[in-house]
């Protein structure tokens, strides 16, 4: 008996666990001196769930990602790829944000940390600067330096600890995290403070890219990729589609056309540079640098359990909507299900999938555009917010003099002069009424509220006042917060889309997979602070230090 249990502690998983094996009777010597038989047993039961916790965790954010197009594709996909994350695991279709849509940064950051904007901070991919009286990026750092690239990006206005941060400060830094993706908002956002490097696309330079906010700065085999020309050749693939054109889902009535695009370059008359981000190309990057990463470094095959953060995207040029209404949209999720399936064979080569968990998750997107809507007769418009403040201004000066009133305009906040409100003695809270009513005689407009409002609002009851609540933080929150009609989207004077979705019924999917995780769905509809806190539980770590969410019971596998 003696012997069987020393074989069987000085074995993994319970090698490292800090069980000593002096020589000589394991009954009589320390650390076992003592112990019964019964008390050796309930050791071996307790230690191998110390053991369980992942050795690597792989997060995978899908811009645009839509249940319903999952499924309308299923039958397509291959074997090992979506289908696995689907249905090898614990899925939960109905996950909600309960936050007002503005970007991909604070969607992102509210799943890394578990809170709402309110407690993290960030509550867009750009906010109003009243200091320097315009918009900059909510990633902007003067005190950092890029790599690659002029744009100094830091996560330094993400006030709360993360998924990453936690875990690097459990295990004093030894934990190895990595962040690779599309745009910086959200990868930043992925890699936290504490990351050893957050790695994205720069579509105008056409190389990986980061910012020295990060202890390892550009990866090596990230450099490598940009000097020996790997990049540059993904890049310049040419893009048409995988299978014949008739025998796309989308293409029931036989007339779509078949496509061809250089992701290197720009689309039409376009100004952006390229629309590499949006093309199979930007996910087949991430998917080469994350394998390097998993390779080269090593992850999951250490003491100490790590992390790889990933975004992909089903975005596709020229289209920034998420529903399907192109062959691109449906070829897109092809190609991600192929890319999908080469992560999880390497994952599973590399690390073994017995060890190691799998998050997938999407951030909020509309189910059909304005357009879509309208051709079917549903009410729908776009409202261009350029015109409505400069209207409100001029109403302003009717009432209170020839000033400029509004100071700015982000993100469906209206910013008040409040400087020259004070210097004219004018009250400020009056001000803010009026121009909340003001902006409520607009088409598309549903509310406005004025700030006092939105701080004390009840934390349940109304869904759009509550996501405004949960989305407002003082530091970036203007005095007057407009919302749109279902159906709505805002726009700019060129009709690009300005900010996220107008819904308030936005699900989002979400899959646990790998591990042991349960394979189930759950039809529960959890909220997406919920899953910072299941994957800490699952971790065997402190919940980030704004965390308002609650493990998921059934992916941690809790009765």
């Amino acid at each position: 008996m003696k012997s069987s249990i020393r074989n069987i502690l000085s074995k993994a998983p319970f090698r490292g666990l800090g069980v000593k094996f002096p020589s000589g009777d394991l009954g009589v010597k320390a650390p076992f001196r003592g112990l019964g038989v019964v008390s050796l047993l309930l050791l071996l039961h307790v230690l191998p769930a110390v053991a369980e916790r992942p050795k690597l965790v792989v997060g995978i954010m899908v811009d645009g990602l839509r249940q319903e197009h999952l499924d309308a594709f299923h039958d397509y996909f291959v074997e090992g790829g979506l289908k696995t994350l689907m249905h090898g695991g614990t899925a939960l279709p109905h996950m909600r944000y309960s936050t007002a849509s503005a970007g991909n940064a604070p969607d992102v950051a509210t799943v890394m940390t578990g809170a709402t904007p309110a407690y993290h901070g960030v509550a867009g991919n750009v906010y109003f600067n009243r200091h320097k009286g315009h918009e900059e990026s909510v990633l902007l750092d003067a005190d950092q330096v890029g790599i690659g690239t002029q744009h100094s990006y830091s996560a330094h206005r993400l006030l709360s600890t993360t998924v990453v941060d936690e875990l690097t400060l459990a295990t004093g830094g030894q934990a190895r995290c990595y962040a690779v993706g599309i745009d910086p908002e959200a990868t930043i956002m992925l890699g936290g403070h504490t990351a050893r490097s957050a790695t994205w696309i720069d579509d105008v330079q056409l190389q990986w890219v980061t910012t020295g906010y990060y202890a390892e700065g550009l990866p090596a085999c990230a450099d490598l990729m940009n000097v020996d020309g790997r990049f540059d050749s993904t890049a310049y693939v040419r893009w048409t589609p995988l299978f014949p054109v008739n025998s796309y889902v989308w293409n029931a009535r036989r007339d779509a056309r078949a496509f061809d695009y250089v992701p290197a370059q720009p689309l039409g008359n376009q100004t952006s540079p390229s629309i590499l981000r949006r093309t199979p190309a930007a996910n087949t990057l991430v998917t080469d640098l994350a394998l390097q990463l998993l390779r080269g470094e090593g992850l999951g095959q250490g003491y100490y359990p790590d992390m790889l953060l990933l975004q992909y995207t089903v975005r596709t040029p020229g289209d920034p909507f998420a529903s399907v209404h192109s062959i691109e949209k449906e070829d897109m999720y092809m190609r991600l299900d192929k890319e999908v399936k080469r992560l999880l064979e390497a994952v599973a080569w590399e690390a073994g999938m017995e060890r190691t968990v799998i998050v997938l998750f999407a951030n909020q997107s509309d189910t059909h555009t304005p357009v879509e809507l309208g051709n079917s007769k549903i009410p729908s418009g776009y409202f261009n917010a350029g015109r409505a403040v400069a209207l409100l201004n001029t109403y302003l000066m009717a009432l209170y003099g020839q000033e400029r009133w509004v100071e700015g305009y982000s993100g469906k906040h209206i910013f008040l002069n409040r400087r020259k409100i004070e210097e004219k003695r004018l009250d400020l809270g009056e001000m803010q009424e009026v121009t909340a009513e003001f902006m409520l005689e607009f088409e598309g407009i549903r509310s406005a509220y004025t700030a006092p409002q939105i701080r004390n609002q009840p934390l349940s009851g109304d869904f759009e006042a509550m996501a405004l609540r949960n989305s407002y933080h003082k530091d970036s929150g203007g005095d007057v917060v407009v919302t749109l009609l279902p159906g709505w989207m805002e726009v700019d004077n060129h009709n690009q889309p300005v900010g996220g979705t107008a819904s308030t019924a936005v699900e989002v999917p979400v899959f646990f997979y790998g591990g042991n995780v349960p394979r189930q769905t759950v039809g529960t509809p959890y909220d997406m602070t919920d899953l910072a806190p299941t994957l800490t539980a699952l971790l065997g770590i402190p919940t980030p230090n704004a965390c308002t969410g609650q493990p998921i019971k059934e992916a941690v596998g809790w009765e």
